[in-house]
């Protein structure tokens, strides 16, 4: 049995064209206008309307026309499109000329979930969302929106196909945490990337540093320029932030986890354990000062808010306490008391061996003065920081890395879920016979690979052999 959508569709449609539709007819207007001025107006007008030429009233049935267009063009693409089922596939038919048909093989469902935006809230009709098993691409971007009802018994239907189990009512979650609005608040401010600023702050200090002091007020005025345009983006996300994990539910179920959250729109996600790759647990430099932690995982499906899809958050910032709480009862798999090894001194030599070029500049520019003391203790410390900071541990079953000099990044990952893994010889590996492992995983391009710090090539071979008897095991 086919499935049309519900006809509100057309009205989003319009309304997230609405943008194009008024440029579309204001270069109408506007091109009249430059053409033949008033009298070209005058006599458009004329020929649109009996009422006699008037800008104002041209420029309003213009729009009335493009939107009429619009409109039309999205009624019959509603009309043309249908979901149904065909044997083990789910089938999303669009179109009469232009005919495409789109065929899911129920296999490569990842999860079927559901979003409503304010508008959806307030016509009671929802967005059917799937997400598939690909690390390219993972979701499905055709909106496809129903009643909310008729949403629901479609999901259903799916996950009746699917074999799985089936969701009777659109039930609100109980979190394992209760996050409050101040929690929403909290998380907004600490997962802010402040290192664009350490990296401005650096280079405003390399044009004192320089000793270019003609160029200190262009110094001044460039940072205050980059300044205003960082500030502008980082407010807008601190507000996109704030009202996308408003209301933040996790749960877990059997071996689903529950997903809720958003305030103009609300997002409800199921996530199938099995699809969960990895877990990482980060910290920005803010976060690791007031010892605060949040956790995403790396899946084979699930995509967040839109153009987002890289990260799925299981826990917004939170204190160690209630971050064991979320391990425990989301992602106890993941649990793990495995202790991490500290990168050989080698490693600090190589990290001050691949600062030498960047200390030599420094003393062309400065000579031997005060700013090339200044400048070079601070690569030193750099150097140092990365020797401290990179860390690796593994167990029969897992395999932590852990990063970050500025903002912290620890990475679990079961070798079940690794498709390959590599031992990497670095520039100076001649010298100080040190190597990096490199971890791939299937997840969003942005958290499917992940490198280790520089570690003697004995200790890499052991993790490699034993991913090597696990997936020969498997």
């Amino acid at each position: 049995m086919k499935t049309r959508m519900h006809p509100s569709i057309i009205f989003e449609r319009l309304l997230s064209s609405l943008g194009a539709i008024i440029v579309i007819a204001g270069y109408f207007f506007i091109q009249v206008f430059q053409d033949e001025g008033t009298k070209g107006i005058e006599k458009t007008s004329s020929y649109i309307t009996s009422l006699g030429g008037n800008i104002i009233l041209t420029a309003v049935i213009v729009f009335i026309l493009t939107l009429a267009v619009f409109a039309i063009f999205f009624y019959f693409g509603w009309r043309n499109t249908y979901l149904y089922f065909e044997k083990t596939n789910l089938i999303i038919e669009k179109g009469k000329i232009f005919k495409k048909i789109t065929t899911i093989h129920l296999s490569d469902i990842a999860a079927v979930n559901i979003k409503r935006n304010i508008i959806e809230q307030l016509l009671g009709t929802s967005n059917l969302k799937f997400d598939l098993n690909m690390s390219e691409a993972n979701s499905f971007n055709s909106k496809l929106v129903f009643k909310e009802d008729v949403a629901i018994n479609l999901k259903n239907d799916i996950l009746k196909h699917m074999g799985k189990n089936i969701e009777l009512e659109n039930k609100e979650i109980d979190s394992v945490v209760s996050y409050k609005p101040v929690d929403v608040f909290r998380h907004m401010w600490l997962s802010v990337d402040i290192s664009a600023f350490i990296v401005l702050i650096a280079v405003y200090g390399f044009i004192i540093i320089a000793g270019i002091n003609d160029l200190l007020a262009q110094g001044l005025i460039f940072i205050i320029i980059i300044g205003i345009i960082a500030v502008v983006p980082l407010i807008w996300s601190l507000v996109k932030s704030y009202l996308s994990y408003y209301n933040f539910k996790v749960s877990r179920a059997e071996d689903t986890i529950k997903l809720s959250y958003g305030a103009f729109t609300n997002y409800k996600y199921s996530l199938p354990i099995n699809r969960i790759n990895a877990v990482i647990i980060k910290q920005t430099i803010q976060a690791r000062i007031a010892n605060y932690y949040e956790i995403e995982v790396v899946n084979a499906g699930l995509g967040g808010n839109e153009n987002e899809d890289e990260k799925t958050i299981i826990s917004l910032y939170v204190k160690e306490k209630e971050k064991n709480i979320i391990l425990n009862e989301i992602v106890p798999e993941y649990q793990n008391q495995i202790k991490l090894e500290n990168q050989t001194k080698q490693a600090l030599i190589h990290y001050l061996l691949a600062k030498l070029p960047l200390i030599i500049v420094f003393l062309g520019l400065c000579a031997l003065s005060f700013w090339f003391i200044i400048g070079a203790i601070f690569l030193i410390v750099i150097a140092f920081a990365q020797y401290k900071t990179k860390e690796i541990g593994y167990d029969n079953n897992m395999i932590v890395i852990q990063n970050g000099i500025i903002n912290k990044k620890t990475t679990v990952v079961k070798f079940s879920n690794i498709e390959l893994i590599s031992i990497h010889k670095k520039l100076l590996t001649p010298i100080s016979k040190i190597y990096s492992l490199q971890a791939n995983i299937i997840g969003p391009l942005q958290n499917s690979n992940f490198n280790s710090g520089l570690f003697q090539k004995s200790i890499l071979e052991n993790i490699v052999n034993q991913y090597l008897g696990e997936t020969n095991e498997n």
